[in-house]
């Protein structure tokens, strides 16, 4: 036998190429999107994939009840009307919660082809600004520390955080409210 009959013999046939099939992703609901939210805060945005603004949700509610029962449970004079606020802060954010997810799944149900639907449409001009205020991963991962922190303190209730509180804590938040009122202005 020749050499090329040898390779013919030996020769495999190909098979056939099978094209991938096109994965069809579910349909997700505005429905179901919204009875997530109404039930657990947070779940509605995790269901269409929105992690962040899910996560700020749930983790927001977890640190609100947290500051309601360390200050419920330290002997303090501006409990009553502190406790009143933290009480108020929960409905707010469970309605507003249902809002934007409403708003959010609107959104995503009619244009489907953006990326990110977490991120606001930007301009060359503003995106420059938006990176130095707020990069779409540090803020978060700084909220995520800085309320773990405070969690943390409010369970092991420190001596020192209770004395904090009532001696510096109306400079602190006076501070506060400036720098985020001159950072708001500038814009």
């Amino acid at each position: 036998m020749s050499s090329e009959q040898k390779e013919e013999s030996v020769m495999v046939p190909n098979p056939p190429i099978i094209p991938p099939r096109q994965k069809k992703r579910p349909r997700k609901r505005k429905f179901i999107a919204g009875l997530l939210a109404a039930l657990i805060p947070g779940t509605g945005h995790l269901y269409f994939g929105l992690l962040r603004k899910g996560i700020s949700f749930i983790f927001i509610i977890l640190l609100d009840i947290a500051a309601m029962l360390y200050f419920s449970s330290i002997g303090m004079q501006i409990n009553v009307p502190l406790l009143i606020l933290l009480a108020l802060l929960i409905p707010v954010v469970y309605f507003y919660n249902v809002y934007d997810v409403l708003q959010s799944v609107d959104r995503i149900l009619r244009f489907p082809e953006e990326t990110d639907p977490e991120l606001p449409i930007t301009t060359t001009k503003t995106f420059r600004h938006r990176a130095l205020i707020s990069e779409p991963g540090i803020s978060f991962g700084f909220m995520l520390l800085f309320g773990g922190a405070l969690m943390f303190l409010f369970r092991q209730k420190p001596v020192w955080l209770q004395h904090f509180i009532e001696m510096y804590a109306s400079a602190v938040i006076a501070g506060f409210l400036i720098c985020g009122g001159g950072v708001a202005g500038s814009t």
